[in-house]
Parts: structure tokens; sequence; C-alpha cells
């Protein structure tokens, strides 16, 4: 079956915005409502109707998951491999261009990439330069300042002008030396993947008219997602030909702390004059109940374009809510369900996931999972690559391929022991810093430097020269060979097989599976089974892209970690508000609607059934909350999904009927009273009493309590701000009680 003859196997928003090739598309395309198959039909549509060549495509995603899956449908529609199609994430598609052009912009192309972890060290070492204290400031939050100043498109010159106080003036300082650093060792951050292309093609017109004519199609996914620097990426590429489809939701754009802008999406058509706008809105994953609960939720938000989600297959299970006593509790809920769900419904364990809104909140779940012995797979832990052993093994790696990369060779120089000292990097360091050249190079200089111990000297030199010897084979041996060869001959896997300790048999098997890895890298490739590109591939991995969805364990993950997956059946857990929503992020209107769109994302990630739990109390740093004395209210979000769609279970009962007790007054659903304080059973104010003030409004009585003063009451008004008011001051009106 051709492509054309394949349209009939879509729907007919799909086909729209599969057909409709030429000049700007937004497609706004709803949870589970076939975005993926649009992009691949839409780029194999264009390539068997002969409108472009493979290379004249650009697709763009944010995880090589999906990268991958996108290349992988649009080589079965068409029945053949497209080698040469331009499909990755940002951050792979920039790394490729800048491999090519580096040059011009001052860089060698065999540049390294750092992560996170390497750019706070290098911030580290900054700060001790400059005598820069930790007590004022951490490398983490240098760190994010400047990632989040580069997001921006902001340099380390501009960042200069803009700081107006001692803080900001501090971290310029170090924004300067640590763009220096990266020069002198010839690496990129994560951030600069980026916005290096843009500095290359704004300072090379005639390199940007040669990519703008080439790619004559460009696709982006998951636009609701995109940074300033990623909108203006995707401008410029975009410019000559306008031939820009661009497909996402704004009601799942859940990433403002990292930079990602709501307004590039919903200002598309603004941007864009002539664009045309498609919504895609039959959902292929949940039942209606699910979607028609979350649609509810998502609609309270504000800044929206809008659409509705439906399904055809069936009303489905209603929503279940639990509350639960505390974290205990609640980590004891989600085992009974796991095993309901596996008694009774026939559900693999890998059907099932459960979320959260912080990573500090998966350890009581671990706890009773355990206790019950459910196997379960973290997505968020530590890191696999960030790992000490990984990391040093990747530091070899990376100084055979960027010699330049002094912070990688700091770290490796003196592991497994080789007798070099602080004393003696110092001279090394100080030696390079005096002829102005990189550390690497001043191992083949030893004998300009009269203070080493000849003894020492021996060793760096043995050093040095091993690492030449496998420099001269980079381009003979594949990245398996080399990295196989690199741990052998510096025994960097058996310096832990001499010891009995069970965290070094724990890194034997990370450098096992790390092997492994490299070794199906290797046998997945035609071509570019390099070392070079290796490293570039595993800097660019996420999370999920190292999950194994096949596995025969529970999930968990936070909510931000599951956007693009689906599972038969979800869990989520701490609805409390303060937690979902977040208690920072409950007062501006902005950050509320991401906490709601949150929501949104975790409840549409189910297609069968969706559970919902809460807590009347949780343990926070060390100390159970109570809320400000009082027990936690539930999230005001699960107020907003209709009672028609839930079952409640509460504390007091089994269950309810399909009638939802009244979440916004959780006093009903507890079936006691709030305050540990004795009440004052003479006022004429009773719990659960509605009132109305003058200047907050409408609220409940949640307690009624003795004071010095008199009888003092405890209110909830509508705006969810709770209020400690004195009875015969508080000139209250009593209202009539609701169902």
């Amino acid at each position: 079956m051709t492509k054309i003859d394949a349209l009939k196997d879509l729907n007919p928003a799909q086909r729209e915005a599969v057909v409709n090739t030429e000049g700007p598309l937004l497609v706004l395309a709803g949870a589970g409502s076939g975005k993926t198959r649009v992009l691949t039909y839409r780029i194999a549509y264009i390539l068997e109707k002969k409108q472009a060549q493979p290379n004249q495509i650009l697709a763009v995603t944010f995880t090589n998951k999906a990268a991958n899956e996108m290349k992988s449908r649009v080589e079965k529609l068409l029945g053949l491999p497209v080698q040469n199609l331009w499909i990755g994430t940002f951050h792979s598609i920039s790394a490729r261009i800048l491999h090519r052009e580096a040059k011009y912009l001052g860089y060698q192309a065999n540049f390294s990439i750092y992560d996170t972890e390497d750019q706070e060290n290098q911030i580290k070492r900054i700060m001790a330069f400059l005598n820069i204290g930790k007590d004022s400031l951490t490398p983490a939050q240098v760190q994010y300042v400047i990632s989040d100043a580069k997001n921006k498109l902001m340099d380390a010159r501009q960042f200069e002008k803009s700081a107006t106080n001692f803080r900001q003036q501090q971290i310029s300082k170090i924004f300067w030396e640590y763009e220096t650093a990266l020069r002198k060792n010839n690496a990129f951050d994560f951030d600069d993947l980026i916005i290096k292309p843009i500095e290359l093609f704004t300072n090379q017109p005639a390199l940007l008219e040669k990519y703008q004519a080439q790619f004559r199609y460009i696709l982006v996914d998951e636009y609701q997602d995109t940074n300033k620097a990623q909108y203006y990426w995707i401008k410029l590429f975009a410019k000559k030909h306008q031939n820009l489809c661009v497909v996402g939701d704004e009601d799942q754009s859940i990433y403002r702390w990292r930079g990602a802008d709501l307004n590039n999406i919903l200002n598309f058509e603004k941007d864009y004059l002539k664009s045309k706008v498609i919504r895609l809105e039959q959902n292929y994953r949940s039942t209606q109940i699910i979607l028609s609960a979350a649609n509810a939720v998502v609609s309270k938000n504000n800044f929206r374009l809008g659409k509705n989600l439906w399904s055809e297959k069936g009303s489905g299970e209603q929503i279940q809510i639990f509350q639960v006593e505390n974290e205990i509790s609640e980590g004891r809920r989600v085992v009974e369900i796991i095993k309901q769900e596996q008694l009774k419904k026939q559900i693999s364990l890998n059907e099932l996931v459960i979320l959260y809104r912080t990573n500090a909140q998966s350890r009581a779940l671990e706890e009773q999972l355990r206790r019950a012995g459910i196997p379960y797979t973290i997505v968020g832990g530590i890191k696999f690559y960030e790992r000490k052993e990984i990391k040093d093994i990747l530091a070899y790696l990376k100084v055979l391929v960027n010699p330049r990369d002094s912070m990688s060779l700091q770290r490796i120089i003196n592991f497994p022991s080789r007798g070099i000292g602080p004393g003696t990097f110092k001279i090394l360091t100080d030696y390079a810093l005096k002829m102005q050249i990189p550390l690497y190079q001043t191992l083949s200089r030893l004998e300009e430097m009269p203070d080493l111990k000849p003894g020492i000297a021996k060793l760096i030199l043995e050093f040095y020269q091993a690492l030449e010897f496998y420099r001269n084979q980079l381009k003979q041996l594949n990245a398996y060979q080399l990295s196989e060869a690199i741990i052998n001959d510096f025994e960097l896997k058996s310096i832990y097989e001499k010891t009995d300790q069970v965290e070094d048999e724990n890194r034997l098997e990370n450098i096992n599976e790390l092997l492994n890895s490299i070794k199906i890298f290797v046998e997945q490739r035609s071509e570019q089974t390099d070392l070079g590109s290796y490293l570039d591939e595993i800097s660019l991995l996420t999370d999920i892209d190292r999950w194994d969805p096949d596995r025969p364990s529970v999930t968990l993950m936070t909510l931000h970690s599951v956007k693009g997956l689906e599972f038969q059946v979800v869990v989520i857990t701490g609805l409390e508000d303060g937690l979902l929503p977040l208690s920072r992020n409950s007062e501006k209107d902005e950050e509320l609607e991401e906490e709601r769109r949150l929501f949104y994302v975790g409840m549409t990630r189910a297609k069968e059934r969706l559970y919902l739990v809460y807590a009347q109390t949780r343990h926070r740093f060390g100390k159970e909350d109570y809320g400000s004395a009082f027990r936690n209210f539930p999230s005001r979000f699960l107020k907003e999904i209709p009672a028609d769609f839930t079952k409640v279970f509460a504390l007091s009962s089994k269950s309810y009927s399909t009638r939802q007790p009244n979440l916004f007054y959780p006093q009903e659903t507890i079936g006691g009273r709030y305050m540990e304080n004795l009440p004052d059973e003479n006022s004429e104010f009773k719990i659960g009493q509605l009132v109305r003030h003058e200047v907050f409004g409408n609220g409940q009585v949640l307690g009624v309590e003795t004071s010095a003063l008199g009888t003092k009451l405890i209110i909830q008004f509508e705006n969810l701000s709770i209020k400690k008011l004195i009875a015969q001051y508080a000139n209250l009106t009593l209202l009539e009680n609701r169902e």
C-alpha cells in the first residue's frame, strides 16, 4: 500500500493536516489524537508526491525516542529506508550542524558537550578562582541562572548590562569566565546547542541562506514546549519557504519552569499571518469519562485556544477518588489498587503507572511496593550516565575525541591512582596557563617542567602515550572496540573486581551495561559508528530515552516525566492543595493554570482506568504537615471534576454512591472535625455552615473553637484562602447550606 492509498486510514482532520503541505500550519493535537501519525504520514506524503528530497525535510522533536519512532514509522510507510532525512531533537540537529560549521565560531568539529554536572563542576572551579564563597551562591544556582539567560538569548555581555544587584554582578563575573573556559575546552553546554546556531547564522548570512534553501519543509513536534531560543531557531529556518507545520497542544504546556513559552503556540497565527489551524479532537487512547473529566478541568484555564476531546471507545469506568490518612496509607492504597488490577482485570505490571508532583513523594510509595513484593521502575532517579563509574569512563572517551577537554582530563589523570597528586597537577596547570596551551598538550612537554619528579613524570608520560595510541585509532575502530579497549587497558573495571563490596558489584554491573549499550549502538547503525557519534548521542539522552516500557514492573514517575506516554491504568497520588497545585504556584494565574495543565496531562495518560488519591496529613521536611494546624485539603482540581464521572472512597465509609461528596468542603468526606483544639459547642456557628464576609466573600466554617477573645472561627473562602476570625467582630452573614 502506498502512502497516498493509506490516507483512507486517517480521520478527516488528520487527512487535512497531512495534505495541506504548503504554507504555515498549526495542528492543535489533543492528547491521544494521533499527532505522531499525522507527522509521519505528512513526511511520507511529501516524499511520495516528490515535493522534496529526504534531505530537504527537517522534522524536530524533544526526545530521541520520539525522533527514532518518527523515522521508523516513515520508513515503514514508504517500505524503504530513508537515510538522508533530518529527523531529530532540537539539540541533535543543532549538534549535527555545529559539527559541520564549528570553524565559523572558532571551535573545532570534535567539541565536547557538557551536561549539568560538568557545567556545575566548571562553575565550582571558577568560583574558587574568583574567591566567591558557596555561602552566598552555589554552583547549581549559578548554572540555573546562566542556563535561563541563554534560553532567553542573553550572552555574558548582555547579562552583565542587566545585572542590577550584587548577586547578579557576581554571577556575571562567573558567566564571563565560564564562557572563556568552554571555548578553551572546545566544549558547548546543552543550551549552547540551540543558541550557537542562531549566533552562527546571524553572523554568517550566506550559511543561513544555504540551510534555508535546503529545508523546504519543516515540521515541529510539541511546539507548546519551545522556549525563546527554540522559537527563533525555527523562525530562521522557516523564513524562506514558510512551509512550517507545528504540532502541539497548549493544554499540555507544562515546562514553564525551564523556559517554555506558552505564547509561542498561542500567537502562532500572529507570527505567521497566512497560517491555517486544524484541530485534532478525536482521541484514540482514553474512555469518554476520562476525557470528559479532563476536558472539564482544563476548561477552567483562560490561556488556551480551546478544543474538546471525544472518543469512540465508550464511556468506560468512573474515576475512583480515594481519601487516605497519610502517605503510608497512600502507599498501601496504591498496592491494593495494583493487586486488584492484576487479579480482577488481568493487567500486567508494565501497564500501570504511579504519578506524583515531586520526586520526594516516591519514597513512601517505594517502601510499600517493596513490602508487597511488587517490582517497580523509577524514571527520574539517579541518571545512569551521571553515576561515578560511568562518568569516569566517559571522561576517558571524551579526551580521546577532544583532547582540549581539560575538565575531563582532570577527572581521569589520576584515576585509577597513578601518584599524580594536587601538587603535581598544579605544576601542569601552571605551565599550561603560562604557555597558553591546553592541559593535554602539557603531557607531551614534561621535560620543560623541572619541578616534576622523574618517577611521576614517567607515569604521566606512560598515561599520555597510552591515550595517544588510542587517539590514533579513532578512525579505525568503532565506538565499542575503543571503549572495550580503554576499559581493559586502563583497568577501569578490574579496580572494582578486587573487592567484595556490594557497591562495587553494582558498579561492575553498570559498566557492563554501558558496554552493552555501546555494542547495541554500533550494531543498529550502518554508518557513524565512531566514538564521537556515540558521545553525541548519549549526551542528549533523557530519562525517557532509557526507559524500557516492556519491563515487567510498575512505573513510578513525576507528572512532568509522563507527558507523551500512555498506560492502561494511571494512579495519581498526592492530590492535596499545596502539593498539586504546589503552594508556590497557586498565587499567580499563569502558574496556577500550568499546575492545572499538569493534572490534565496526568489524567489523559490513562486508557481505561484512572485513580486519584489524596491524604489527610503528610510528612514534609521531617514534620507532619497538618496544613496550618488542620488537615490537608483535597486539591482544588478535584472539585473541578463533575460528580457524574467519579466514585469517591472516604475514610468514614467504604464507598460513596456515584453522587460525589463535596470535595471543596472536606469535612463531608472526612466525617469528623478538623481542629485539634476543643470546639465551642455553645456558639451559633457550626462546622459546615456557609457564611458571607463583606471583604472575603462566601465561605464555609471549618472549625469553631474557644479562645481568650471569644469564639474563633476557621473559615475557607471561595478563593480557597483560609482565615481565622473572632465571631463577634467578623460581621458574618449566615447563608443557606448547599445540597
